[in-house]
């Protein structure tokens, strides 16, 4: 009998091991596998961190060149701005006698187009016009200079201020200005 005792003992110590072994073994590849598992999240989340990091550095980068350009283009109008007003107050101030033949060409035109006709100058040039037959003063208008020409009718104007006429001439040749500027 203790034969038979030492022999159920001893398989099952055997048999003991045996489900140990096992068990370790499990325990082994469990570990393994979420050490692997693990180690693939961690790989797909850096991928994810870093391709969200990229993105939001070309996001801040599109943004910054963005306001780099707005800030450029903004200098860029500043210049254009200062430029006109740099004409307008060159061709305000010309010499008395050029603003005179300037007027008499306009007056020209004007009589051309209008024949009788009103003629609006601001308070300080009124004296530098010499107007046709048919052409009466019409009043004073606020401009750094030039003339308005309106018919006897009153239904047509014709706006020949320097400020009008800078205006008009800067919007045809903005573009070649620009790049003479700029380019």
């Amino acid at each position: 009998m203790e034969k038979v005792v030492e022999d159920i003992l001893r398989r099952g110590e055997e048999r003991k091991r045996e489900i140990i072994a096992l068990g370790e073994r499990e325990r082994d590849e469990q570990v393994a596998l979420t050490e692997k598992q693990i180690e693939e999240s961690r790989g797909r989340a850096q991928k994810r961190t870093d391709a969200t990091i990229a993105q939001m550095e070309q996001q801040e980068l599109s943004s910054a060149e963005l306001e780099s350009k707005k800030a450029l283009l903004s200098a860029q109008r500043q210049v254009m701005d200062e430029l006109k007003s740099m004409v307008l107050a060159d061709v305000a101030h010309y010499p008395e006698e050029k603003r005179k033949a300037i007027y008499a060409r306009l007056i020209a035109q004007a009589k051309k187009e209008l024949g009788e006709c009103y003629v609006y100058s601001n308070a300080a040039d009124k004296s530098l016009l010499t107007l046709s037959k048919g052409m009466s003063i019409g009043g004073e208008i606020g401009c750094r200079g030039g003339l308005v020409f309106e018919s006897k009718d009153r239904s047509v104007r014709l706006d020949y201020r320097f400020e009008s006429m800078i205006e008009e001439v800067w919007g045809r040749k903005m573009q070649e200005i620009y790049s003479g500027l700029f380019g």
